[in-house]
C-alpha cells in the first residue's frame, strides 16, 4: 500500500515540474514576440530615416551641380569683385 500512496506524489511533483516549464515557455514566447515586434518597428523608423537621407542627398548634389555651372561661377565671381586675368598670368597646367 505504500507504493501507491507514493505514486501520486510522485504524478503531483511531475506534473508540477511540467506545468512550471509551461509557463515559463509561455513568459518566454510572449517576450520574444514583444522583442521582434519591437525591432520591427525600429527597422521601419530606420528604413524612412534612409529613405529621408537618400532624397536630402539627392537635392544636395542637384544644388552642387546647379552651384558648380558655369554661368553661376560668372555670377558669384563678380559679386565677389573676381576680375578675368590678364594676358601672361594664365597658367596652363599640362
Amino acid at each position: 500500500m505504500a507504493a501507491k500512496k507514493d505514486q501520486p506524489s510522485q504524478w503531483g511533483w511531475l506534473n508540477s515540474c511540467l506545468l512550471v516549464v509551461m509557463v515559463g515557455m509561455i513568459f518566454y514566447c510572449s517576450w520574444l514576440n514583444n522583442k521582434i515586434a519591437t525591432r520591427g518597428y525600429h527597422l521601419n523608423e530606420l528604413r524612412q530615416d534612409e529613405k529621408k537621407l537618400i532624397d536630402k542627398q539627392d537635392m544636395l548634389e542637384a544644388e552642387l551641380a546647379t552651384l558648380k555651372r558655369p554661368q553661376n561661377l560668372a555670377r558669384l565671381a563678380r559679386l565677389l569683385g573676381l576680375k578675368e586675368p590678364r594676358p601672361g598670368h594664365k597658367v596652363v597646367l599640362p
